[in-house]
């Protein structure tokens, strides 16, 4: 198909190409925008889920104050991570927007948020065996993200 371009009066090249023979448009701003209801942040940022983004923000303090860099891996450390990506997932939002199944996003999230929570309080409180043993729980129940290291993040 490409071969025929030429045929056809269109010059085929690469973007380098296009860009040395001075094809490139002006720059363009766009808006901040999503694809949810209106094309804008209220489906994970509106009134009906102002609650769970002042817990979720306060999920993420609490996450970048507990965790430390190391070089060793800690399942602990990876079980916290992944309660909270599991906490913040954004269906938990939109499912309670929609009003689809809302209240079971709302138990999910704070499910999570909880777990999440009980693992950073063991952690403050030197419980290092028992926030090991809660972590190898979860992780029997939310093992998701397997290859998850909170050593990269």
């Amino acid at each position: 198909m490409l071969t025929a371009l030429p045929e056809a009066g269109v010059r085929v090249t690469t973007l380098r190409g296009a860009l040395e023979s001075g094809h490139l448009g002006g720059r363009v701003d766009l808006p901040a925008s999503s694809w949810g209801s209106g094309k804008d942040w209220r489906v994970w940022d509106g009134e009906q889920v102002a609650d769970m983004v002042a817990d979720n923000a306060q999920l993420q303090r609490t996450l970048l104050e507990t965790l430390r860099p190391s070089d060793v891996r800690d399942p602990v450390a990876d079980q916290m991570l992944r309660e909270a990506l599991l906490a913040l997932s954004s269906d938990w939002a939109f499912m309670v927007t929609k009003d689809s199944a809302a209240d079971y996003a709302r138990r999910r999230a704070s499910t999570h948020a909880d777990a999440f929570s009980h693992l950073a309080d063991l952690i403050r409180l030197g419980a290092r065996g028992k926030a090991v043993d809660f972590a190898a729980e979860l992780r029997v129940r939310n093992g998701v993200f397997g290859n998850l290291d909170a050593r990269r993040c």
